[in-house]
């Protein structure tokens, strides 16, 4: 078994300034995890709808390794102009990168100043039988 902490909720929708506070921990069969955490990894509670055609649903919780380089295409935890959210990194043609959400109400997130990758995704879990937040 491992426990990951769980460091409260990010938005999956409009970023939103947020401050992380450990919230508990996840605790998960490696086995069925797939991969050995360590020390750098953490976990969040999804809120919003804009990652949906990656099938990241309001309510799951991503597994984040904080300090790995993402590739194009990887789902990230990010800072947008010191805003958090959870999108798809995507980096085209030597261009500098953006944040894109995987449901097209919402725009892509071109950062004006700064844009921190604060996890790269290596897990989802999702609770069975829980009521939807809204």
């Amino acid at each position: 078994m491992a426990d990951i902490p769980l460091y409260g909720a990010i938005p999956a929708g409009f970023a939103r300034e947020r401050q992380q506070e450990a919230k508990g921990c996840v605790s998960l069969d490696l086995a069925t995890l797939g991969f050995r955490p360590t020390s750098r990894t953490f976990a969040l509670e999804v809120r919003g709808d804009s990652m949906i055609g990656r099938h990241i649903v309001d309510g799951d919780v991503v597994i984040l390794e904080h300090g790995k380089t993402p590739r194009n295409g990887d789902v990230v935890a990010a800072l947008v102009d010191n805003e958090s959210t959870l999108k798809t990194f995507v980096q085209e043609h030597g261009q500098a990168p953006y944040l894109r959400a995987e449901n097209p109400r919402y725009p892509r997130l071109h950062p004006v100043g700064e844009l921190v990758i604060q996890g790269v995704m290596v897990g989802l879990v999702r609770k069975c039988g829980r009521k939807n937040a809204e």
